[in-house]
């Protein structure tokens, strides 16, 4: 937990390409199609920042923030909010999100950024 922890503290200062020491060279991003245009899976790296950072380009404002992280056997769950107005419609975004990491020997593996609801499930989990 305490790497998903590191993770999300550089993520809420907005600072996308901290933390790369985290991930094991191998990672995979999985965006998934319930949120992010580029859904699909990437490398960790300069591909998955790149996908992630268009994403965030598309909001004026931006904001992510940690409201749970679950201990889940081999996964840690992460109960998140992102909020944002969009840049070309001016609308205002306040969802609730996912994300689904799997650390293994002291790195992240794998993570997929998702909706709140189909982390929990993917899990087991209910809100």
């Amino acid at each position: 937990m305490e790497l998903v922890r590191q993770l999300f503290e550089h993520w809420e200062r907005g600072d996308w390409s901290a933390g790369r020491e985290l991930f094991d060279d191998s990672c995979e991003a999985v965006f998934s199609a319930s949120w992010f245009p580029e859904a699909g899976a990437h490398p960790v790296g300069r591909e998955a920042l790149r996908a992630w950072i268009g994403f965030t380009e598309a909001f004026e404002t931006f904001a992510i923030a940690v409201e749970q992280i679950v201990d889940a056997d081999e996964h840690v769950v992460v109960l998140a909010w992102i909020r944002g107005r969009g840049r070309a419609s001016g609308a205002d975004v306040d969802a609730k999100v996912g994300a689904v990491f799997t650390p293994r020997e002291g790195k992240l593996v794998r993570f997929e950024l998702t909706d709140r609801r189909e982390a929990l499930e993917a899990l087991g989990l209910r809100e």
